[in-house]
C-alpha cells in the first residue's frame, strides 16, 4: 500500500526560522574567530543546547512581540457583526424584541417576588426561565457573528432547560421540583469522582476531605429518601413520572410536554456537538470539505432562518406559561397577543424566496 506524501510547512509562526539561526550562528563565528577545529572542540559539542536556547529566545521574543492588535480586531468583528445585522435587518429586529421583551419580564418577576415566599415550583421555573433567556441572548449574539453552528449548540441548552421548565409547570408538584434540584448531586459525585482521577496529573490540589464527607452523607441521604435508583439514572428525579415503563429520559420528558416535534432540529444541533462527519456538511459540496469554509462566518438569510425561528418558537412556548402565571387576569390576553406579534412579525421576515433551502 502506498503512503500519502507528509505535509511539512515552514514557517508555520516564525518567518525565516532557520535562515535567522543560521546567519546568527555564522555571525558568531566569525566575531569569535573560531577555527574548523575549534568550531568542532567547542561548539559542536554544544550545538543541541545552543538551538535549544535559540527556540527559546525566539519563542519568547514571538509572544513579548506578537502582532495581533485587539483595537483593530474589534474593530473589523463589529464591522462584520454591523454587516450581518444589516444585511437580515427586518429579521434580526424583531428576533432581539422578542427576547428583550422577556428579559423585561423576567426582571418584573425577579423585581416582585424579591422577598417573597413562594413554592419551589414557582421558584424553580424563575431561575429555569432566566436560564433559558440568557441562552436566547447568547444565541442571538452568535448569530450577529455568523456563528450557525456555536448558536445550534446553545439552542440545543436552551430546549432541554425549557423541556424541564414545562414539565415543572405542567405537573406543578413542588415535591417533583425539590427532586430535579437535590438530583443535582449526581453531577457533583461524577465531578468530584473525575478531579480525585485526575488532580495529581493536572497539578491541582486534593479536594479537602470534608468535601467528600458532605458528598457521602447528602447520598446516603437520598438513597433513604427515594431509593438507591433515584441518582442512578441522568433524569432519576423524574422516574415517579413513569410508573412501569422505562426510566425516564429526555425523550420521555419531550413527549410529555407535547415538544417532540422540535427533535428533529435537536439531533440536527446535537451534530454539531459530538464528533461524528455529520458536522461538516455545512462545509461541503458534494462529497468534498470546503476547508476555507471552516473559518468564514455566515451571512446568508437562509444560514440563519432555523436558529431563529426555533428559539422564538420555544420562547413562545416557555412564555404561554409564564405569561399565564404572572399576568394579571385583565392583562394577560393582551400580554399573549402583544407577543405572538412580534413571535409572527420576526417570522413574516422569511418570505418565500429566502427560505428556500432552509433544513
Amino acid at each position: 500500500m502506498g503512503r500519502y506524501k507528509s505535509v511539512e510547512i515552514e514557517s508555520l509562526f516564525i518567518e525565516d526560522f532557520k535562515e535567522i539561526f543560521n546567519e546568527s550562528f555564522t555571525d558568531s563565528i566569525k566575531q569569535q574567530k573560531l577555527s574548523e577545529k575549534e568550531i568542532r572542540e567547542k561548539l559542536a559539542p554544544k550545538l543541541d543546547d545552543i538551538i535549544s536556547e535559540y527556540e527559546n529566545t525566539i519563542s519568547s521574543l514571538y509572544v513579548e512581540h506578537h502582532k495581533f492588535n485587539l483595537d483593530s480586531f474589534l474593530k473589523i468583528h463589529f464591522k462584520n457583526q454591523k454587516t450581518i445585522a444589516e444585511t437580515n435587518k427586518e429579521s434580526f429586529i424583531p428576533f432581539f424584541v422578542y427576547i428583550n421583551s422577556c428579559v423585561v419580564v423576567y426582571n418584573k418577576i425577579v423585581e416582585k417576588i424579591s422577598g417573597k415566599r413562594i413554592d419551589s415550583t414557582l421558584k424553580m421555573n424563575v431561575a429555569l426561565f432566566g436560564l433559558v433567556t440568557r441562552r436566547a441572548q447568547e444565541i442571538g449574539d452568535l448569530l450577529l457573528s455568523g456563528y450557525i453552528d456555536a448558536a445550534m449548540i446553545i439552542w440545543r441548552s436552551l430546549y432541554e432547560n425549557s423541556i424541564i421548565l414545562l414539565l415543572l409547570a405542567l405537573e406543578n408538584d413542588p415535591t417533583l421540583a425539590d427532586k430535579f434540584y437535590r438530583h443535582s448531586i449526581r453531577n457533583s459525585k461524577k465531578k468530584v469522582t473525575s478531579y480525585d482521577k485526575h488532580f495529581k496529573e493536572l497539578k491541582f490540589k486534593p479536594l479537602p476531605k470534608s468535601t467528600h464527607k458532605k458528598l457521602q452523607d447528602s447520598t446516603e441521604n437520598l438513597n433513604n429518601i427515594f431509593g438507591k435508583d433515584f441518582l442512578d439514572n441522568e433524569y432519576g428525579w423524574a422516574d415517579s413520572l413513569f410508573p412501569g415503563k422505562q426510566k425516564a429520559s429526555l425523550r420521555l420528558l419531550e413527549e410529555r410536554v407535547e415538544m417532540s416535534a422540535y427533535r428533529p432540529y435537536y439531533l440536527l444541533c446535537c451534530e454539531q456537538i459530538h464528533p461524528n462527519f455529520s458536522s461538516f456538511k455545512r462545509y461541503m459540496e458534494g462529497n468534498k470539505i470546503i476547508l476555507p469554509r471552516l473559518m468564514n462566518q455566515d451571512v446568508d438569510l437562509k444560514s440563519f432562518i432555523d436558529p431563529m425561528q426555533f428559539t422564538l418558537r420555544i420562547l413562545h412556548d416557555v412564555n404561554d406559561y409564564i405569561l399565564y402565571e404572572f399576568s394579571t387576569p385583565g392583562e394577560y390576553d393582551v400580554n399573549v397577543l402583544l407577543m405572538t406579534k412580534i413571535y409572527e412579525k420576526q417570522q413574516s421576515s422569511f418570505d418565500k424566496k429566502k427560505i428556500k433551502g432552509s433544513s
